[in-house]
Formats: C-alpha cells, structure tokens, sequence
C-alpha cells in the first residue's frame, strides 16, 4: 500500500464506518498511516538474492493468465542481462535469474509492468490482493500502519483526560467494532475497501481510534499486541523463505507454475467463532430493541455493547499468527497465512498414497521354506536386502536375494507361498536362495515417508475423518476411515467431499489438488518442482504436517475457552451496564469486554506455545521393523508397513 493509497483510504474507511472526529485527531492518524505507508514501501514488491531477483507480477489468474505469463517471460528474456524467466502464478511472481553484473532493477520491473499490458479485472485485483508471499515480510501487510495508528490511539486516550474535546460516545465505538467482528459486515466492508485483508486493516484503524476517544487505551493494547505477534510472524515467514529459496528453486523448471482454479463446489461452511458472532450479535441488536423502552435507548444500547465477543476473534488471531511463527521456525513455508485462522473448520484429512511414498522400500513379511532355519533366514535376509531398491540381486557368500526369476534355483520355487504374498498386498516378492535351493520368500512393499504414524494419532485426537486416496488393489490402510480411488487427479475427489460439507486438510504434491484443498500440505519431494498452489510447503519431513494437524484439536480448544470468556464478558458487562450510574454505560461494558479481549489473546497465545513445545507431538526417528518368520504357511502374519 502506497503511502497515498493509505491516506486516501484511511479517510474512506472513516467515512463509510460513520466515524467522525476532530481535524487534529484526523490529521495525526493521516499522518500515522502515511508515515507507515513510506516505511513499508510502496509500489511493487521485489525481493531479491544474489544472481536472482522475485518480480510481483499482475494479471496472469484470469482467463488470459498463461497467455501473460508468456508474455513477460518473453520480455525479460529479450534482455541481455537475464539468463532465465519463469513466471509462478500462484505466488504471482516472476522469478529471474541475472547475469554478472546484474541489470538495473528497475529495468527489469519495467518490462514486466509493459508486458502485463491490459489491466486485470476487479475480481483478480481482489485475488491477488489478498495474496501475501512470505518474501514480503512487513512490506505491504499493513502492519506497521496499524501499528501507527495504535500508537497515535493511544497518545489521543491520555490526551482525552485533558483535552477540551468530549470523548466519542462508547456507543459509536460498540458499532465499529461490530463491523470488525461480525463475519457478514466484514463481507461487506471487505467489498467496499476491495480487499478482505485491506478492510480489517482499516476497520481495525477505525475501531481502535474509536476505543481511545471513548473508553481510553485498553482495547487499543489488546491490537497492539495482536500487531505485533503478526509482525513476528511475518519476518519468521521471512526469513524462512530466505533460507528456504536456494534449496526449493535449482533451475526454471523448478521456479514456473500455471495458475491454478480454487473455487470451492459450496461456500466455506462457518466455524464455531463465525457461528457464536452471528448469534450472539443478533442477539444483542434484539436486546437493544427490546430493552429500549424499559431501561432507556443508553442502557439498552450498553447491553448490546456487552454482547459483542471480542475474546473468540483475539483468541483466534493471536493462536494463528503464533502458530506461524512456530511453523516458520520449523522451516515450513506458509504461503497463506489466512489458513491458520480457519483451522477449527476443518473436519476431513486427505492423504495422497503417491506422496506418502518415501522412494524406499521396507521387508514386510517373510516365509521360511519347509527345512530352513528361520533365524538363519532372517539374518541373512534383513543384511542383504537394499531398501534403495529391491530388484537387484545381492550375493554374500552362499546366500543370493533377488526377485525370484533373476534367481538361478534347482529344485523348489516356493510357487504357493509367493502367490500368498502377492494376494496379501506385496508389490514385490524376493527370494532368499542358499547354494542354488530357494530358503524363503519376502514380501517388499513401497515405505512410507517418516512420522505418519504421529500425523495418524494426531489425527485421531483432533477427531478428523481419514481418508486415504490411492489406487493400489490392496492397500495397506486399517488407520484409514475411507478409501477413495485416486486416479489421474485428487481435485475431483477433494471437490466431492466439498461439496458433501466437508472441510479438508490435504496431505500432498499434486499442486491443483493442493490448491482446492481448504488447506493444502504440499509435500516437496526431492528432484521434482515444489508443489506451489499449496497453502503451507512442508518440505520432505511430516513435523510441520503433525504440528498442524494436531493445531486443529488446539484451535478448536481456543474456540471453546474464548467463546465461553466472550460469554462471561457479556453477562458481566450487561450488569455492569444495567447496575452501575447513569453515566457512560456503554463504556463500563465495553471495558469488560476488552478485559475479555485481553484473556482471550493470553488463552490463544498460551495454547500455541503448549502445542509448539509439546515433546508428544514430535515425529518418532523411523525404525525398520525386523521380519518375523511365519508360524506356518497358511497363517497369516504379516507384518506391519505403516500406522494402523
């Protein structure tokens, strides 16, 4: 946001909010915003490292995206001082690699500002506007204006003791608030700021002004604290994509991506805070009406005051940006920050059979033949197999394993025991020979990456229906809720469950399928692009995964705790409306309800640092399980390739 840009929609954020106060008043938060407009920066947001430079770029998620892609790959590419140009829609970037000496870079932000050409329209505007990449930081987040802002509210709620002015009525304060936390007023202010992200921002300005001329400076530490675990959050996102770039983009097949389509087949459904907001501030308006010829329109209009729950948005607010911060230092990449704040939502976990493969394969089952010794089977067994990959043929000595057609066998071929393996699921069956005579048979299946077992039991705690989407015949999943065939592409399966009610959390590579997901865990598998589209790019590892999943069960917790402090803010705040003096009851119960407001950020706050440093949740070092012979060939007893 430019520093113009701030000032001009500070002003119309005061304007449609009915908010009017004094010239100096207005001048110092003018001033306030205008100043952090200058210091974050304006215009297009570049990023750059030694040798490459990350271009924001405009108008390539419309129907003509691909085609202007194309077009300012081609216009960087003409330049001389540029080796490679790839556009990455999701991230609306362009990644550039530069010669030595590098080009000026304004020249490069030129040709992609000529190249882009046509305007986007207004509905891609808004996408992309509310697209936040990790490399920003605090560039354009806003923060820091709104920290600007809260800086000057509460310079103004000491000058208020003093000043000649009359403080704003608490009332004015009680509305501005109920457009910040009620879901459909934050709609429409969303689409008269033309940006979801842009109207809290602003709404947030004006409520916090409102609270420091009317009620003093309580509310307004409450932001201030809320601004600064962004801003923490923020410069963690950032610094983690510094660490992260060189390692995710070798080369230009791994910079470029398409857009991808992200509708959802329905509306995101509601959680609990957006539920308990529509309620409980319906409710309070009918009190007002209500209330209004017994006690009088002020008094009524304080209890409705009182009813407004900000605990539950400060207690979520706060739970998410210290979630990111803990994802960032795990090294993850959130991409989009708004998922953190809608992880109560969530009710489905998705895997992806294809990306849980770890490229290693693991003994599963082995059968000693009729004579052989099974602790000489084992052993020499377990020493000579290659999880890097089984089809070799290993000799030590005496003993050779390999697939039993590579094997130069007289006598025995184990014929029914090796059909008895492939009809249990083995997608490999390897024969242990000694001098020529086949000894036994073992099973080999594809492994799994490590720590699925944790994300599963996490799983089970959160209470998250687990469906595993893969098209094996036989696929070894009794930790599984469903099974759903996989086939070319998950977004039609992740749509199908959509469009069913469910909320999912996807566990993958497939970018598209990642990008329809309510929230995508994209998986990067080493040698292959990064599956951008994904809201949150986990690496290879499943730590950040189970630290998510297991933050569904810890934001439904700080749901639960705040919905019940916004309750009791509410009651204590109606009495204190209804029993206190004549004068101001509206800001003796907008008083509590920021004490509620503070003690729901403290819940939030507390709740991610207990999930963050929970030793439980850690993933386990993974450790290949012995093969135990069977008892007798007919019985079944297979040994276990992954969480059940």
């Amino acid at each position: 946001m430019t520093a113009p840009d701030a000032d001009d929609r500070y002003g119309r954020a005061m304007v449609l909010l009915g908010l009017r106060v004094p010239a100096p008043v207005s001048g110092a938060v003018g001033l306030a915003v205008g100043v952090a407009g200058r210091l974050t920066g304006g215009g297009r947001d570049v990023w750059a490292r030694p040798g490459r430079l990350h271009i924001e770029t405009h108008g390539v998620h419309g129907v003509d995206g691909a085609r202007v892609a194309r077009r300012v790959e081609r216009a960087l590419e003409r330049h001389p001082g540029v080796v490679w140009a790839r556009v990455n829609a999701p991230a609306c970037r362009v990644v550039v690699e530069v010669a030595d000496p590098p080009p000026p870079r304004r020249e490069l932000v030129a040709l992609v500002t000529r190249a882009e050409s046509a305007p986007a329209s207004v509905d891609e505007e808004l996408a992309e506007e509310e697209l936040r990449h990790p490399a920003e930081g605090l560039r354009r987040s806003g923060v820091l204006a709104n920290l600007a802002v809260d800086a000057v509210a509460l310079g103004l709620a000491g000058l208020t003791r003093v000043a000649l002015w009359a403080p704003l009525p608490a009332e004015l304060a009680g509305l501005v608030s109920a457009v910040e936390l009620h879901p459909r007023l934050r709609e429409l202010a969303a689409r008269r700021l033309h940006g979801q992200e842009r109207a809290e921002s602003l709404v947030s300005m004006a409520a916090g002004l409102a609270q420091a001329l009317s009620v003093g400076g309580a509310g307004v530490v409450v932001d201030i604290a809320e601004r600064v675990g962004r801003w923490r959050e923020a410069r963690a996102d950032q610094q983690a994509w510094r660490a992260a770039e060189p390692r995710l983009i070798r080369g230009p097949r791994d910079a470029g991506a398409d857009p991808v389509a992200v509708e959802r087949p329905c509306p995101l459904p509601d959680g609990p805070v957006e539920r308990y907001q529509r309620r409980v501030l319906a409710g309070g308006a009918g009190v007002v009406v209500a209330a209004a010829p017994l006690v009088g329109l002020r008094r009524a209009a304080a209890v409705g005051v009182a009813t407004l729950p900000r605990a539950a948005e400060a207690g979520r607010a706060a739970f998410a940006s210290h979630l990111g911060l803990a994802l960032a230092r795990d090294g993850a990449l959130v991409m989009d920050r708004a998922v953190l704040r809608r992880l109560d939502r969530l009710d489905t976990l998705v895997l992806d059979s294809v990306a849980l493969r770890s490229g290693r394969w693991a003994l599963t089952d082995l059968v000693p033949l009729a004579g052989a010794d099974p602790g000489e089977v084992i052993e020499h067994g377990s020493a000579l197999f290659a999880a890097e990959n089984p089809w070799d043929v290993r000799e030590v000595g005496e003993w050779t394993l390999a697939p039993v057609d590579k094997l130069e066998l007289r006598g025995r071929a184990g014929v029914r025991q090796r059909r008895g393996l492939a009809d249990a699921g083995a997608e490999v069956v390897l024969g242990l020979a000694r001098r020529s005579r086949l000894e036994a048979v073992l099973a080999v299946e594809a492994d799994v990456v490590p720590g699925l077992d944790t994300v599963i039991d996490a799983a089970r705690r959160a209470g998250l229906r687990i469906v595993l989407a893969t098209d094996e015949q036989r696929p070894r999943a009794g930790y599984a809720d469903a099974l759903v065939t996989r086939g070319g592409s998950l977004v039609g399966v992740i749509r199908d469950i959509q469009a069913a009610g469910g909320v999912v959390m996807l566990l993958s590579a497939d970018r598209r399928a990642l990008a329809t997901a309510d929230c995508g865990l994209g998986l990067h598998v080493d040698g292959s692009p990064p599956p951008w589209g994904a809201h949150v790019l986990i690496g290879t590892e499943l730590g950040p995964a189970a630290l998510l999943v297991e933050a569904v069960a810890a934001a439904r917790r700080v749901d639960r705790d705040c919905i019940a402090l916004s309750q009791a803010a509410t009651g204590i705040g109606a009495l204190a409306a209804l029993g206190g003096g004549a004068m101001r009851p509206a800001a003796r119960s907008l008083g509590v309800v920021n004490v509620g407001a503070a003690l729901g950020f403290a819940d939030g706050v507390w709740r991610a640092h207990r999930l963050h440093t929970d030793p439980g949740r850690h993933i386990r070092p993974a450790g290949a399980a012995e093969p135990r012979p069977r008892a007798g060939d007919d019985e079944d007893h297979r040994l276990p390739a992954g969480p059940s």
